[in-house]
């Protein structure tokens, strides 16, 4: 298979990983470096874990960049959760290692869709790694196989953030989505689909829930029962 096909070529990556590289060397240890410049990754992170319950649940967290979700993590259960952080940059992941020692925490030096997991996870997740905008590969493909292969190695549901195209401004190297093909591509795998568009105006979380089953007596996601204890 042509890594044409994947959304991301042999130059984007190595694009990707020198971009990262710079902003790491420029900013050290810091948000900046990841390209998050308004002090708002937290707020990105809450709303993608607002969609589970984490507590000892297995966390993929894709371009994980230094793990900072880990932050909101321990915050938020302490440390009874298992996460895996992937990412192409070397340099994020050993960084990443070094802020987060913690036993329940692992990092991955690699291609997210490339890397031949031998594991599932109940839930999968990804902040930014669709905002960039590939110089000579598909960013419409990339998404979809992402998507992909994220349902089939989830076995609770994902979310992930997008920027939107529903914007006033753009910038040269940035990728804007349009949320309604991402909410075309999530009901091709789910009935059990939310897109949040209310915490940001020119950004959208898609959350898509593995178990979409219901009763038949009622049309209510099992899934929204148990979540609300009307079971």
């Amino acid at each position: 298979m042509n890594n044409t096909t994947l959304g991301m070529d042999n130059q984007d990556r190595v694009g990707t990983v020198e971009k990262y590289r710079k902003g790491y060397e420029q900013h050290g240890y810091s948000p900046k470096a990841l390209g998050w410049d308004k002090g708002r990754q937290d707020i990105r992170f809450k709303v993608l874990l607002s969609f589970f319950e984490c507590r000892g649940k297995s966390i993929l967290d894709i371009g994980c960049g230094f793990g900072d979700l880990n932050r909101v993590l321990h915050r938020k259960i302490g440390d009874s959760y298992k996460y895996l952080g992937i990412d192409l940059v070397g340099e994020l992941i050993d960084e990443g290692r070094c802020q987060y020692p913690q036993e329940n925490i692992r990092f991955l030096n690699s291609d997210f869709l490339e890397y031949p997991f031998t594991e599932t996870f109940d839930i999968v997740v990804a902040s930014g790694i669709f905002n960039h905008k590939f110089a000579s590969g598909n960013n419409d493909f990339f998404v979809e196989r992402v998507l992909k292969k994220a349902w089939n190695l989830c076995t609770e549901g994902f979310a992930f953030d997008f920027l939107s195209d529903k914007v006033d401004y753009r910038h040269e190297h940035t990728y804007h989505n349009n949320p309604e093909h991402i909410l075309r591509l999530a009901y091709g795998l789910s009935r059990n689909v939310v897109l949040r568009n209310d915490y940001m105006p020119f950004e959208f979380c898609l959350h898509v829930g593995k178990d979409d089953t219901f009763d038949r007596t009622d049309a209510i996601f099992k899934t929204h029962k148990r979540n609300t204890e009307q079971v």
